[in-house]
């Protein structure tokens, strides 16, 4: 089977999916149809756009190259053989038990001071420690992740947010 009879099966089986999550969620009832019934649509939309690009695009255009692989990432080992472990450089000075504290203060943040300020917080703080912008910009952004976040679930889809245990 050609690369293009692949994709165009793809797109098939997702506007399949999507058609089966819409006429599913037609029982649901009005508030529960928030979220998937929106989600099906622009499933929907955005597979159809895809196909036709695929199927009715410039015969004539470039084929993009799908996946660019940075090889000088990978390297050797002495014997020639590729190295699989992760390097003390890659995993950082914490490695992976740096990555599983950081998952924990986050559930331990969200328990204790609710979800909004534990957006807020743990953002702006990510952005600024990792040194990914400047404090200004990390807290610009997260009070923006904040206010969007609280307006799509709590004004938008009226969700009652968890407040934590120290809300009272």
């Amino acid at each position: 089977m050609s690369r293009h009879a692949q994709e165009n099966l793809v797109s098939l089986i997702l506007l399949g999916l999507f058609g089966l999550v819409l006429w599913l969620c037609q029982d649901f009832g009005p508030r529960a149809r928030l979220i998937p019934l929106p989600l099906a649509v622009f499933g929907i939309a955005l597979t159809v756009a895809q196909f036709a690009w695929h199927n009715f695009g410039r015969e004539d255009a470039r084929p993009m190259e799908m996946i660019s692989v940075d090889t000088s990432a990978i390297t050797a080992t002495g014997e020639g053989r590729p190295r699989t472990e992760r390097t003390e450089e890659q995993l950082g000075q914490w490695g992976e038990t740096g990555a599983y504290f950081i998952v924990a203060l986050l559930v331990a943040m969200i328990f204790a001071i609710g979800i909004f300020p534990t957006v807020f917080v743990f953002t702006a703080a990510y952005l600024i420690l990792t040194r990914y912008c400047t404090a200004v910009q990390g807290l610009a952004y997260s009070a923006a992740l904040t206010v969007s976040i609280y307006l799509l679930f709590a004004v938008a889809l009226e969700m009652q947010p968890y407040h934590g245990l120290l809300a009272g």
